[in-house]
């Protein structure tokens, strides 16, 4: 047992850069204890030439109660968010320097989230992570990744580490109550949130359990925008020597109603109209009121559920080699009903198969849309410490399989004997990803440091199986993406870097061919011949070309006990990129396609103080040039050539201040946001504008009132204080609403 725990002690305390809480150690007894997550291909300040900010356990616990990790991220530099919903609980989405999380890197625990088709992130899917989360690092610029997707705009890690050496049972209540102008009423509550998690504490000298259980209910800011997501996390970690393993299985069913639908820009001022939840509309002469207007129907809901398996084992081999395994699992299925009144009776492929006069169509129809993913991979890397830096070899295998399908879930006048089970389409989706990389950190004198990385990348789509016509291919993509930069440490305080790199990436599988929309006209996007009448397509030569990225990078930083200072400068030049064309399919993603040339340009400046042990000033702004440097589109007057026009859904200026105040058990904060404002097309027309606005949020926080073995924290929030009616973000003529002034009360108690 005595030298289980000394093993457990000097694996701590030559990781001790890694750890969170402190060690205090009385001969072989462990009273302080935090276990230990080593990351080597996370950036370290003063050493990695990279553009990063990273979030802590403790900031973590401060600024977060119940929104979505989007709105906690949203504080960082370069960094906005925007909810379907409008209260960032539930589908929000995260933009960094403007480029969308299609072009992120997402990964938790160094595994890929980025779903493998589509490349989006859907934070809806992890409700209440946070509370299980120990550290969030994200790096901003090209090449910042090694794991899925090639970062473009950026790379989000997070790191759950729940673990605590402190035995216990924690149980948590927040309410949320919103404010609407158009009513009357006291407040509203529109939120809860309950949660229970237990700590084992250390086990015999060598266990650690943890277990969470939540569950989050909100009914939106806009009508019928309601979410009611539950949540697990459990996991369990065992010391070896040299060894930790770690398992973690997290996830939790969640439903929701949908809200993907943006509005026109006259209702904003509205606070009636700003809340609707519409499925279509379309503008009277003067665009200041509707000529239609389509609701969403209360049916139109979703349900989703994504457990997630992961066994993660660290393994020092020696004083200079370092292994690390991640095995992981995991699984995704559900399904959502959207209205298809629409949609006719050769649309819907009855005709087909029950031979349903084509001039019958069904009225009010609900299609329900399935989705069943599958996902699993080998995540392996050696670091190997040779005296003078270190190098680090790792790979990423990973396959993906998807099953798609959709049917009639309710529509009136159907044939008789129509069977309810009848898939009107269907295929099988697959993704292979094999990536090999080198990343080596080198010292070749005291202050400087100089990196160099290597990644090769193949990936592969595959479409099989695809039901009535048949369009199943296999396209496989090759790519080399190379970085290298250096810092230097002038003094203890002052440090400078540069860096480059060369990111490519394939497009999404909509970009090549949207399998689920061909019932109403979608076709693939590849070379065809049309000889003879008949279409062949070549799947050799898809429309959509990869994205490539040139990206430089130069900043400095300068820090004392009492002062941060950092800036930096980035110019990040595009091949083919793939921006928003201002258009929405049908169910309000973007739709996008390459731009032979844009350049993104960028300061981004941050800067904190603590003048006082009671009081910390901070924030950080960016200032950007986003242009369309070489772009022809096709309209409906012919060709348009874009080129100098800005790039649409690309802010030029974002800000954040942030006022933390502490007097004994009592902590207060003021954060105030601005982000400028941005075209939501290409085309830059005025009325295709997001308004720049700006928000104050405030908070408090009344901690560690103790009562025996009783400790109660007590928390009080206000979102969007002087309420300000604005667009968190908008594409073409729609829009989303952010919500106005709303409140959150909440207790935690610990026993």
């Amino acid at each position: 047992m005595k030298s289980a725990t000394t093993a457990l002690l000097l694996f701590l305390i030559s990781s001790a850069a890694s750890a969170q809480e402190q060690l205090v150690v009385d001969r072989d007894t462990v009273f302080f204890l935090s276990p230990v997550i080593v990351n080597p291909l996370q950036a370290t300040k003063r050493e990695t030439p990279a553009t990063f900010s990273t979030l802590s356990a403790g900031e973590i616990t401060d600024r977060y109660s119940v929104q979505d990790i989007p709105v906690l991220l949203s504080d960082l530099p370069s960094t906005t968010f925007y909810s379907e919903n409008g209260n960032g609980i539930g589908y929000n989405y995260i933009n960094i320097r403007g480029f969308d999380q299609r072009r992120l890197s997402v990964m938790i625990n160094g595994v890929p989230q980025n779903d493998p088709e589509d490349h989006s992130v859907y934070w809806i899917d992890f409700p209440d992570l946070l509370a299980s989360t120990g550290s969030i690092q994200v790096q901003r610029g090209a090449g910042s990744s090694f794991y899925g997707p090639p970062a473009i705009g950026g790379s989000v890690n997070l790191t759950t580490n729940p673990f605590s050496y402190r035995p216990g049972l924690t149980v948590e209540s927040d309410f949320g109550f919103q404010q609407y102008a158009d009513s009357s009423r006291a407040l509203p509550l529109t939120t809860k949130k309950f949660s229970i998690a237990f700590q084992s504490g250390l086990v015999a000298d060598r266990y650690m359990f943890y277990g969470r259980l939540g569950s989050i209910a909100s009914g939106g800011y806009r009508i019928n925008s309601w979410v009611d997501l539950s949540s697990y996390f459990l996991g369990a970690v065992r010391y070896d020597g040299n060894m930790t393993t770690r398992i973690h299985l997290f996830g939790g069913p969640i439903t929701d109603g949908l809200s993907y639908g943006g509005l026109p820009k006259f209702v904003n001022g509205n606070p009636v109209l700003r809340r609707q939840n519409v499925n279509d509309w379309t503008l009277d002469s003067a665009g200041s009121g509707y000529a239609s207007l389509d609701f969403r129907r209360p049916q139109e809901t979703e349900y989703f559920s994504q457990p997630h398996a992961e066994l993660i084992n660290d393994w020092k081999l020696s004083t200079v080699l370092s292994l690390t395994n991640v095995l992981f699992y995991y699984t995704g299925s559900g399904y959502y009903d959207y209205d298809a009144s629409w949609a006719d009776t050769s649309m819907l492929r009855i005709g087909y198969r029950y031979g349903f006069p084509t001039t019958v169509n069904p009225t009010n129809t609900l299609v329900r849309a399935f989705v069943g993913n599958s996902q699993f991979g080998w995540l392996p890397h050696l670091e190997i410490d040779h005296g003078d830096g270190s190098l680090t070899a790792g790979a990423e295998l990973r396959f993906h399989r998807s099953t798609h399908w959709g049917k009639i879930s309710y529509a009136e006048q159907l044939p008789p004997g129509f069977d309810p089970d009848y898939h009107f389409y269907e295929y099988n989706g697959e993704k292979d990803i094999v990536s090999l990389y080198l990343h080596e950190i080198y010292h070749p004198a005291a202050p400087m440091s100089i990196l160099a990385d290597l990644q090769y990348v193949y990936n592969r789509y595959g479409i099989a199986n695809e039901k009535y016509l048949g369009n199943d291919f296999s396209l496989p993509y090759h790519f080399l993406n190379p970085r290298l930069g250096m810092n230097y440490n002038f003094t203890d305080q002052l440090n400078a870097y540069v860096s480059a790199a060369l990111t490519s990436r394939e497009p999404t599988l909509r970009n090549l061919y949207a399998a689920e929309d061909s019932y109403f006209g979608a076709t693939p996007q590849f070379a065809a011949d049309t000889a003879g009448g008949k279409i062949r397509y070549d799947f050799s030569r898809p429309i959509a070309q990869p994205e490539q990225l040139i990206d430089l990078e130069a900043g400095a930083g300068y820090t004392t006990p009492v002062l941060h200072l950092s800036g930096n400068v980035y110019w990040m030049e595009f091949t083919n990129e793939l921006v928003e064309d201002g258009q929405l399919d049908i169910f309000g993603q973007p739709v996008t396609s390459n731009a032979e040339r844009t350049r993104h340009v960028g300061l981004e400046c941050e800067a904190s103080c603590r003048p006082d042990p009671s009081l910390i000033l901070g924030g950080n702004f960016t200032v950007s040039m986003n242009r369309l440097v070489h772009y022809r589109v096709l309209n409906d007057t012919g060709i348009a050539t874009l080129d100098g026009n800005d790039v649409a859904g690309f802010p030029g200026i974002l800000g954040n201040f942030r006022v933390d105040w502490s007097l004994g058990n009592l902590t207060s904060d003021i954060n105030i946001k601005y982000v400028g404002w941005f075209y939501t097309d290409n085309f830059n027309t005025g009325e295709n504008r997001n308004d720049a606005f700006t928000t104050v949020d405030g908070g408090l926080v009344l901690r560690r009132l103790t009562a025996g073995d009783f400790e109660l924290s007590l928390r009080a929030e206000v979102h969007n204080l002087f309420n300000a009616y604005y667009f968190l973000s908008g594409t073409g003529g729609a829009f989303f609403p952010g919500a106005e002034r709303n409140f959150l009360l909440g207790a935690t108690l610990h026993l």
